[in-house]
């Protein structure tokens, strides 16, 4: 297998609810300030685009790229579109909720297009859901939690998470076989108090799993986890990778050891992404404060002078304008994307680690089984045992080897699906990768194209002004 292959929402007032941790509000009870509800709405590139125009349509264009030009391919069986975000209550119970639209061609939803509310711990709700039902598909990425910008709620803060939510659920629509789950219609079309209702199961079911069904259960289950594991338990705990590799493919070993080296290559390039955009902003901004001393030093002088300096603030302004745009294109096309790359890489190491306790659980029900006849054997070979031992040994040998061959198949099939999404995975990272190059150029083609007209302009008015200056008189000579 070859391996080349992110403001200030103070203006926001909210209706009263009872239940900060439950469904949010409805949003007729939220009033939004004229000012900062301009600030929140989805930008008009979120909508879709007209037909037959050639554009693209918005979710993709909120990613920054599309498919007619090398980037990711998003579902033509959906339009999804996350807006609208309100900030619900205050403090460190704060939250965001969010607004997903969607539009679907598929029959098996209830209507073509529907509106929900949903807030981030939902999103991770689908999250693990798909995780648990697709063993061995490489899931999208959401975004990192982050308590001290939760915390902050800056305008920045949610609205590069609504981008990436946004990317996140089109992500997952285009996939070949999560686009198909129940748990994806489910978030996508049920309302907020049937899907309060699922949360409310699905926390239940992992509490209930955490306790183990009683004290009589989980005793049977510590005694079979340390029955199972046995000597195993010393490859598990401190050497697993080595003894797991040494039963892996080696080109998977490869793979594997690229990922590594990639995870780390894109965090270094995210970072430095992340420096140029901010050196973008600081050089705007020294270029906005140079325009209004220039234009407070125009007001000191008189005639053509002061009209030059006054020229030379309004393009300056014009062209803090441009950079601005540029900046945002910047930070949305290029270090959003790569930030996005880094998370994606790590949801396939996540599915990598997966691979490897499926092996070292079948490792560990092969050396069970030998375990077992072992003991079976001693059994049989020893005078006199008695019956009910040897039946009990008999069965647990069969158990055993039940055990090994359903570890056997979720291995293989792990490896099977594993297999298929790297393939996949590597033709979108390879398509992204273009597409962000892409984008990264003309970010930076449009603001040099931005401030070449901004100052050739400048220039152009500066000779006028020039041109129309009276001529000097020249100063009389003086006797010697």
């Amino acid at each position: 297998m070859d391996p080349l292959f992110g403001g200030d929402s103070s203006n926001v007032r909210h209706g009263s609810f009872s239940n900060p941790t439950g469904p949010p509000p409805p949003y007729e009870s939220v009033i939004t300030d004229s000012a900062s509800h301009s600030i929140m709405q989805a930008a008009p590139e979120h909508q879709a685009a007209a037909p037959g125009s050639g554009m693209q349509a918005g979710p993709a264009a909120a990613n920054g790229s599309s498919s007619a030009g090398g980037g990711p391919a998003y579902s033509s069986d959906f339009e999804i579109v996350v807006a609208d975000p309100v900030k619900q209550g205050e403090g460190v119970s704060a939250y965001v909720s969010y607004k997903v639209r969607t539009t679907t061609r598929l029959p098996q939803y209830n209507r073509p297009s529907c509106e929900v509310i949903r807030r981030f711990r939902d999103f991770v709700h689908l999250e693990g859901q798909l995780a648990e039902k697709h063993k061995g598909v490489i899931l999208p990425p959401l975004p990192e939690k982050n308590a001290v910008q939760k915390f902050q709620m800056s305008q920045e803060f949610i609205e590069d998470r609504r981008r990436a939510l946004q990317v996140f659920l089109n992500r997952v629509a285009a996939h070949p076989v999560l686009a198909k789950s129940a748990s994806l219609q489910l978030f996508l079309e049920a309302t907020e108090d049937t899907w309060a209702v699922e949360m409310a199961r699905g926390q239940a079911a992992a509490a209930g799993a955490a306790a183990g069904g009683g004290p009589k259960k989980r005793l049977e289950d510590a005694v079979g986890w340390i029955k199972g594991l046995g000597a195993a338990a010393t490859n598990i705990v401190g050497s697993s990778s080595r003894a797991t590799d040494t039963a892996e493919d080696p080109e998977y070993i490869k793979v594997r050891d690229y990922l590594v080296a990639l995870e780390s290559h894109l965090s270094e390039a995210h970072r430095h992404a992340a420096r140029l955009t901010a050196k973008e902003v600081e050089l705007g901004e020294a270029t906005l404060e140079f325009g209004q001393a220039l234009e407070r030093l125009g007001r000191l002088e008189e005639g053509n002078v002061s009209e030059a300096f006054s020229q030379m603030s309004s393009r300056s302004a014009e062209l803090v304008a441009a950079r601005r745009k540029g900046c945002e294109a910047l930070a949305a096309r290029f270090e959003a994307p790569l930030k996005e790359a880094v998370r994606s890489v790590r949801a396939v190491t996540a599915v990598c680690t997966d691979r490897a306790l499926a092996l070292a659980t079948h490792m560990a029900a092969k050396h069970e089984v030998d375990a077992k006849k072992v003991r079976w054997a001693k059994l049989r070979g020893t005078p006199g045992s008695p019956q009910d031992k040897l039946t009990e040994a008999e069965r647990e040998v069969s158990e055993a080897e039940e055990r090994l061959r359903s570890s056997k198949i979720a291995y293989e099939e792990l490896v099977a699906t594993m297999t298929e999404e790297l393939n996949r995975w590597q033709k979108e990272r390879a398509a992204d990768m273009a597409a962000l190059l892409r984008d990264f150029a003309l970010a930076q083609a449009s603001m040099a194209s931005e401030g070449v007209r901004a100052w050739s302009g400048l220039l152009a008015e500066l000779q006028a002004v020039q041109g129309a200056a009276p001529a000097v008189a020249a100063a009389p000579a003086t006797a010697t």
